[in-house]
């Protein structure tokens, strides 16, 4: 048996429990305990590091109780028939003036040593153990003072568990190769003996690495293969359990399952395993009540360790295994974070960056819109202004001139007609005055007879002019006779044919509408016999429901309507137009040369209703 010591173990613990002191000098100074803790293999054997050091924390982690922990090593693998003398000497003369109060051993070589060496050693001294197999007579309390954790084989488990991921398996090969370890390869083949009634089970037996991995290629698609260990024997170095099987799961045709956590990470899909960091935390639980003296060893009983499924997640990717068949609270480790789960935090700020730029963007773009759209709005509204006020300029001017022209029209008339027709009328007058015939002398007769139709024709006349000037038939009679009255005289009047038509009566008609459409079609009656040298005009007044509509064509020398309105002599036209706003209407005017004139006109209900 080779020993391997380790002092800066020893002095690494005394300088944490030194420190733990310094940094907290209000804490009760109780006696400092001192634990042996003895592992099975070398520290660079599988899963001893890391028991050690979970071991160590929960032993410091006492607030009350210092601890100094001390790690021997015991190398028997490479030294199998050596004799263990010089670990056992070793921890004599080491701890000659340094009273101990708990031995501790993982694995059961371990285990064996301490019990082999416990009554020259270890007098009388409280023992936990984690071991696979511990002696028979431990189990059955008929050694004193030794309590702790049975981490038996979970092959079985393993194997039901893998078989229930895989249930077309049909050949199971074992990789179980230790020949410097006695028994090894029968213990396994004991263990594994009930699955040979429902897998053929195979195992390897390759000295070499090479050889071994190709009957693995050889393995035929229905196969699983339990990885327990490949050791072969070398010459100068002991190879550990889980050395070579990255090489192993690499070559590999079909996937691995292992019943040890330190395998995991190293090519196996999983396995229902055992913690050794769990074990050690519970082992350290127990130190640590032994310890404070609360409980003894005999009244802490024998356990087993705890058995859970545990995974590689790369693993199952690699042979598509999902994760919706794995038994519930599986452990599954080296999960690789998605995309979401590494920079989720970023790509939702990146996001929200984007939509509040997003936003504001089109809130500018919005707002630039509705800018532009002000400015479009305020030049149309300019531009309108100054047309309106070109064009109310325009009309003032030929509203002056009309005027003008009306007041011509009316001297014009009186001057030319009445006070002619007047004038002939006094001289008939003073003519009768002078006359000495009497008053039944024909000539007398004839001159009352001239003068009664001068009286008569004055009459018609300052009628008409009173008409024109003010129809009062449209007051008293209505809007459709005063049309009908007013085409008629203009017919008889200018000696043309003008039509009139109305599909019924136009009912109730507000005044100001009624005026604007008979000023509307006595000006394009007008406007087609003077202007236009119409011989025939129809007038069209219908109406549906609250809508009235008033027509005026005539077959007249028409006009171009542009640019009548561009050359500023269209003021019938701009009268028209502005008579119908006023009544809130629409007015078409209809013209080419040669091609006569229509002028359309109509005013909705609610333009006229309750006016």
């Amino acid at each position: 048996m080779r020993v391997r010591l380790h002092p800066s173990a020893c002095l690494g613990a005394w300088m944490v429990v030194t420190s733990l002191a310094l940094a907290a000098p209000g804490l009760a100074q109780g006696p400092i305990k001192r634990v042996l803790i003895v592992h099975g293999g070398p520290p660079a054997f599988p899963g001893n590091a890391a028991l050690d050091e979970a071991l160590r924390k929960t032993l410091f982690s006492h607030s009350t109780i210092q601890v100094d922990a001390y790690s021997e090593y015991l190398e028997n693998e490479e030294f199998a028939e050596a004799a263990d003398t010089s670990l056992a000497d070793s921890i004599r003369i080491k701890f000659a003036n340094r009273q101990l109060d708990l031995v501790i051993a993982n694995t059961a070589p371990a285990l064996q040593f301490v019990l082999r060496h416990r009554e020259e050693l270890f007098p009388d001294l409280p023992v936990l153990f984690a071991a696979a197999t511990p002696p028979p007579a431990l189990l059955q309390g008929r050694v004193a003072g030794v309590t702790g954790i049975v981490r038996e084989p979970s092959q079985i488990e393993t194997l039901d568990l893998a078989l229930r991921l895989h249930p077309g398996t049909k050949r199971l090969h074992v990789v179980a190769y230790a020949p410097a370890v006695d028994g090894f390869r029968e213990r396994v083949e004991a263990t594994l003996a009930t699955f040979s009634s429902r897998v053929v089970v195979t195992y390897s037996s390759e000295p070499t690495l090479a050889g071994m991995l190709t009957a693995l290629r050889r393995l035929p698609a229905d196969s699983l293969i339990l990885y327990v260990r490949y050791s072969p024997l070398t010459k100068g170095r002991v190879i550990f359990p889980d050395e070579m099987l990255p090489e192993i799961a690499e070559a590999a045709p079909v996937p691995i399952y292992s019943a040890l956590e330190t395998n995991i990470g190293k090519g196996v899909v999983g396995g229902m395993m055992r913690s050794g960091s769990a074990d050690a935390v519970r082992l350290g639980e127990m130190a640590l009540r032994i310890l404070e003296g609360t409980a003894p060893p005999q009244s802490i009983p024998v356990e087993g360790a705890r058995v859970r499924p545990i995974f590689d997640w790369r693993q199952l990717q690699r042979w598509g295994i999902a994760e919706s068949l794995l038994p519930e609270g599986s452990d599954v480790r080296f999960r690789q974070p998605t995309a979401w789960e590494l920079y989720g935090s970023y790509i939702l700020a990146t996001i929200a960056v984007v939509i509040a730029q997003l936003l504001l963007i089109a809130g500018l773009l919005w707002q630039r819109a509705r800018l532009q759209s002000a400015e479009q709005t305020i030049r149309a509204s300019e531009a309108s202004l100054r047309t309106s006020y070109e064009r109310i300029r325009q009309l003032a001017g030929r509203l002056i001139t009309a005027q003008e022209a009306a007041r011509s029209d009316v001297a014009r008339d009186l001057h030319d007609d009445v006070c002619q027709k007047l004038a002939s009328m006094s001289i008939g007058v003073t003519t009768l005055r002078s006359a000495t015939g009497s008053l039944e002398d024909p000539t007398t007769q004839q001159a009352f007879e001239e003068l009664d139709r001068e009286m008569a024709s004055t009459f018609d006349g300052i009628r008409r002019m009173s008409h024109d000037l003010h129809p009062a038939t449209l007051r008293l009679v209505g809007l459709t006779p005063a049309l009908r009255s007013h085409c008629n005289e203009v017919a008889k009047r200018q000696g043309v044919e003008v039509r009139f038509s109305s599909a019924g009566d136009a009912g109730p008609v507000p005044p100001d509408v009624a005026l604007c459409f008979f000023r509307i079609a006595q000006e394009s009656l007008r406007n087609g016999i003077v202007h236009g040298g119409a011989t025939h005009l129809n007038v069209t007044l219908t109406r549906s429901g609250d809508q009235l509509d008033l027509v005026v064509a005539d077959d007249g020398r028409g006009f171009d309507v542009g640019a009548v309105r561009t050359s500023g002599e269209g003021l019938g036209l701009i009268t028209m137009e502005e008579r119908v706003n006023l009544v809130g209407g629409d007015i078409s005017i209809l013209s080419e040369p040669g091609r006569g004139t229509t002028v359309s006109v109509r005013c909705l209900a609610n333009t006229f209703v309750g006016r």
